[in-house]
């Protein structure tokens, strides 16, 4: 059975991630970069939702996807 839904490890990684870009926010990094942190901490959390584990590339987030790296 394929449940839904985010572990408590994978909570701790989206939270320690969080405030992780907030620090970089905080020291000037570029926005660029800044909304690529973001993009993936989306992908990450999204995938990991859904137990599909994590895209070869990520540019095609979805869960169709049959290309994936285990996480």
């Amino acid at each position: 059975m394929n449940q839904k839904g985010l572990t408590l490890k994978d909570q701790n990684f989206i939270n320690s991630s969080c405030r992780s870009i907030a620090k970089c926010d905080k020291h000037g990094v570029d926005e660029n970069e800044l909304r690529r942190q973001i993009y993936i901490l989306g992908l990450y959390a999204f995938r990991q939702y859904h137990k599909a584990g994590l895209p070869t590339d990520i540019r095609h987030p979805s869960l169709s996807s049959r290309l994936m790296v285990a996480s």
